[in-house]
């Protein structure tokens, strides 16, 4: 059973792949299809670990915009014929609030888990 600590450091893992795999710039994410696929795969992965979250733990925390997160989620798994890059980057561009959040809720988390 995983637990919010364990579902919030995944989110930050993939956050961070994506930080990595689109350091050199919105014009080299744009011209490189690889990326492209790297970087939409971990946003639907960061939106299905968004949807596994308790639902209690995401009412607490509004200042995450989860349901977006989700959306988001479900947009790329399913629309794969609709999505504009630059919606994508637009996400990118608003990594680092997100995982700013992210990690202060971490931070507000007890260290051990609890049942």
């Amino acid at each position: 059973m995983k637990y919010l600590r364990d579902y919030l450091l995944d989110m930050l893992e993939y956050l961070d792949s994506v930080a990595a795999f689109t350091s050199d710039g919105r014009a080299a994410f744009m011209s490189d299809r690889k990326t492209q696929f790297a970087v939409i795969h971990a946003y639907e992965v960061i939106g299905e670990i968004a949807k596994r979250l308790p639902p209690e733990a995401r009412e607490a925390n509004p200042q995450i915009n989860w349901q977006k997160l989700i959306t988001f989620r479900d947009f790329l798994a399913h629309n794969y014929d609709r999505v504009v890059l630059d919606n994508i980057w637009a996400a990118v561009e608003d990594l680092p609030n997100l995982r700013s959040a992210i990690e202060s809720l971490l931070s507000d988390l007890p260290q051990e888990p609890s049942e």
